[in-house]
């Protein structure tokens, strides 16, 4: 909650007095001086700071987005909204929402596109749900985004080699040894890993037995999956529930707190450069885990299922971004003999 107002109540919210101007203070922003004016700076606040006013920018939207409907989302997803808003509001936030159009946008994409091409697609996705939005509470009609093609996207082709694998797993310390295991054997992302507990042990029924599982709610997508406990996967439960003190999180620190997406990425990032190895992050093992679960055997659909993907498409394209391309050899017969003159 934003600090009370000590003086001139008289001010709309966010407007303040220094120094004989006016500030507009945004709630995800720097502040703006208005001027020292004060009628004008009213405007200027109703402009900035109401969305569904016709003059509105583009910045006084994303602000109503992050504050109304971000914080909805998972907590990553969140954070990378509010990082983008702020690239957005640089480049396009002073132009009245209603007057935003296509070209705005792809001019805005090009010029984002010289640094950092894969952000500037997620900035326009973020702008683009930003004006569906809108829509549904009647301040826009259309979405200048509709239209716009995204840059193009190199696929993520990495795949990690079992020997790599073992690499890190033999030199890392326990807490990244059970996020491993946990990522390989679940295909979960390690920030609903990072939250699974003790707690997250269920049991249902399976013909005539009750069996164990790992019960996920993915933040992400809101799907939820049951993954029973089997092999390593159990040996990891069992170790875990025989400690002296049992811990809320698989995954831990020394004082048994939850480890930060963050932070656990940044340990791991050092023993991958301490194997020696390079071009391998955590999300490489999600990747990997759902390879090898399709050289398998394992159907498209169970592995969809796992994944939380809405479409078999999408976990298709997943998995064969990190397979080479399998043709056969030439088998056409050579003749015995041959042709006179050669």
């Amino acid at each position: 909650m934003g600090r009370r107002r000590q003086s001139r109540f008289d001010l709309p919210p966010r407007l303040y007095e220094h120094h004989g101007s006016y500030w507009f203070r945004p709630r995800f922003s720097k502040p703006i001086n208005l001027g020292k004016d004060l009628a004008l700076a009213k405007l200027r606040w109703a402009q900035l700071d109401t969305p569904a006013n016709e003059t509105g920018s583009v910045a006084a939207l994303l602000d109503w987005y992050l504050s109304e409907v971000a914080p909805k989302k998972a907590t990553r997803t969140y954070k990378d909204n509010l990082k983008e808003a702020i690239n957005l509001k640089a480049g396009l936030g002073h132009i009245p929402y209603r007057e935003l159009r296509p070209h705005h946008i792809a001019t805005y994409r090009d010029a984002r596109a010289l640094d950092a091409p894969v952000r500037a697609n997620r900035e326009k996705a973020l702008l683009s749900h930003v004006f569906t939005k809108a829509i549904e509470r009647g301040w826009v009609d259309i979405n200048p985004c509709a239209g716009v093609k995204r840059n193009t996207e190199k696929k993520r082709e990495r795949y990690i080699e079992d020997s790599e694998y073992w690499k890190v797993f033999n030199i890392a310390e326990k807490s990244i040894q059970r996020l491993m295991t946990l990522m390989y054997r679940t295909a979960q992302r390690p920030e609903d890993l990072l939250q699974c507990g003790p707690d997250n042990i269920k049991y249902v029924r399976e013909g005539e037995n009750d069996i164990s599982v790992l019960r996920f709610k993915q933040q992400k997508t809101g799907a939820s999956v049951d993954i029973k406990l089997q092999g390593d996967l159990e040996l990891l439960v069992q170790d875990h529930l025989a400690q002296a003190k049992v811990h809320p999180y698989f995954v831990h620190t020394r004082m048994g707190d939850r480890y930060t997406y963050d932070g656990i990425t940044s340990m791991f990032s050092r023993y991958v450069i301490k194997a020696g190895l390079s071009d391998f992050g955590i999300y490489d093992l999600k990747g990997k885990a759902a390879t090898d679960m399709y050289r398998s055997g394992v159907p498209l659909e169970k592995i969809q299922h796992l994944l939380g993907h809405s479409s078999i498409t999408t976990t298709e394209r997943y998995i064969k971004a990190r397979l080479p391309s399998l043709v056969e050899s030439n088998k056409v017969v050579l003749r015995i003999d041959q042709p006179k003159g050669t």
